[in-house]
């Protein structure tokens, strides 16, 4: 029923449904066996980051956000994610925020054997020497700040290192993906952006509109990234950035991640992992090999697709558009890309970069190259 789902800006909410210990396992192995041993060497040296993801639940508030069970514990251990930009708060409650950082922060204590907090940036290397997962602390949307650009001097001091401007609908700093192009970077917008820039954060345009991701890339005094989107080159969606916002972006010296949601199209009905790679190479082709990677906006763990799920996928999509933070098609397929539902997706997405013949040193930046020398280039020291 609707009124058991948490309808936010964070994730989906796509109620009751989580994925077993054996089903995540057996998904997992079903997609991994063709990846080639050059492949399986290059990732388990390569630094790999995925832009927008979760350990926890993520597009389904359950099971709860703690404890995390075993089966993501063992599905963070399994990815060989190097490090993922976590989002944390519910916009438009600071002190929401302010305790859901706090309990990220208790988790890692709680699993020290998993996870790091990156407060800096030899951390993400700390992280894959140490064979954890890096949790970098993000924002998507900054309503939790309302008009006190102060705060995200709050923020960044308890380790939050990405923010997105804005989500899908509009706020004090800039308009998102559902408002028209008319609509951009507001003079807050702009004072935060510069904030930001000067605090060494990662501005981050995903969900913003065209007009707010061109906006931003003129305001803004250092590189900016566009965590999570597709190619609208590609599949017409709103929720996809047309080349000229990709270009620059890429033109700045920020980084476009690709991510793996229904927006990327219907390969013939879900969008399919060659479809996921049309957007990825197209977004190459556009902004060049130093400015694409991956953020999937995906649980480590993969999810159950059934019809159950489904059920409350189009019964979740409907509730989000009426409250105005949805976006068409979300209700259309699975908030996957199902032949790429494994723990091990960054590895499979190397597997068929490589099997299209993309260089390896193009394959080790998408996959985290790309995005880990954006944050040497903002994050102080």
């Amino acid at each position: 029923m609707l009124s058991e789902f948490t309808i936010d800006r964070r994730g989906f909410g796509l109620g009751v449904l989580a994925l077993s210990a054996i089903g995540g396992r057996a998904a997992t192995a079903a997609v991994t066996d063709n990846i080639p041993p050059a492949i399986r060497v290059l990732y388990s040296k390569s630094i790999v980051i995925d832009a927008l993801a979760s350990p926890d639940t993520w597009n389904v508030p359950y099971p709860p956000l703690a404890p995390l069970s075993r089966a993501q514990l063992d599905a963070t251990r399994a990815s060989g994610i190097t490090a993922i930009n976590l989002t944390v708060g519910k916009p438009g409650s600071f002190i929401e925020t302010v305790r859901e950082i706090a309990l990220w922060t208790r988790l890692v204590e709680q699993h020290p054997d998993y996870f790091l907090l990156v407060r800096k940036h030899a951390d993400i290397a700390r992280a894959k020497a140490e064979k954890k997962l890096g949790l970098i602390f993000g924002f998507q949307g900054m309503q939790s700040i309302g008009a006190d650009i102060s705060l995200i001097d709050t923020f960044a001091n308890l380790s939050v290192k990405i923010m997105q401007l804005t989500y899908n609908d509009r706020n004090l700093l800039g308009a998102g993906s559902s408002l028209p192009d008319t609509e951009g970077l507001t003079p807050l917008g702009r004072e935060a952006v510069a904030r930001m820039n000067a605090l060494g954060i990662v501005v981050d345009t995903g969900h913003a509109n065209m007009r707010t991701v061109l906006d931003t890339v003129a305001a803004s005094t250092r590189p900016i990234t566009i965590s999570h989107t597709g190619a609208r080159a590609v599949f017409d969606s709103q929720r996809n950035q047309p080349d000229e916002a990709l270009r620059a972006v890429a033109q700045k010296g920020g980084v476009v991640g690709i991510y793996l949601m229904p927006f990327l199209g219907h390969d013939p009905v879900a969008a399919s992992k060659a479809l996921f790679i049309r957007h990825l190479q197209h977004a190459i082709n556009v902004c060049g090999e130093d400015h694409v990677g991956v953020g999937s906006d995906q649980s480590i763990t993969p999810v159950d697709i059934s019809p159950a799920y489904m059920d409350i996928v189009r019964q979740t999509a409907a509730a989000r558009q009426k409250a105005g933070i949805g976006a068409p098609g979300e209700g259309d397929s699975p908030i996957a890309v199902p032949d790429l539902n494994s723990a091990r997706r960054m590895e499979i997405i190397a597997a068929e970069l490589d099997r299209a013949k993309v260089p390896t040193r193009v394959v080790e930046k998408v996959i985290g190259g790309n995005f880990n020398r954006l944050f040497k280039d903002i994050w102080p020291a």
